[in-house]
């Protein structure tokens, strides 16, 4: 259990390590607000995360997460087949179909 809260603690100290490095590095102080913003999103997440392990829903959000991954992964597959494909069309030499208005 103090193994656990000693995680936890340093998890918020490098997050407000970050947070402060980030803050200092930003250009301009148009880009503050939305920095911030999302920086207390993720805050609420560090600190929250001893919740989420005595529920068992950071299982679930892991999962979430891998899925989603996957389903990113599949998406590039996809896009790289379907410009494979473009390529070997255009390289077959079809090129009486090619910018020819097809007419019902």
């Amino acid at each position: 259990m103090a193994e656990s809260i000693y995680s936890w603690i340093q998890n918020l100290a490098c997050f407000f390590i970050l947070a402060s490095a980030v803050m200092h590095f930003l250009p301009e102080n148009s880009y503050k607000k939305y920095v911030q913003f999302y920086m207390g999103l993720m805050l609420i997440l560090v600190i929250l995360s001893p919740v989420f392990q005595f529920t068992g829903l950071e299982d679930k959000i892991q999962g979430v997460v891998r899925e989603f991954q996957d389903i990113q992964t599949q998406r590039e597959e996809w896009e790289k087949k379907a410009e494979d494909w473009e390529a070997t069309w255009e390289g077959s030499g079809e090129e009486a179909i090619k910018g020819q208005e097809v007419i019902p």
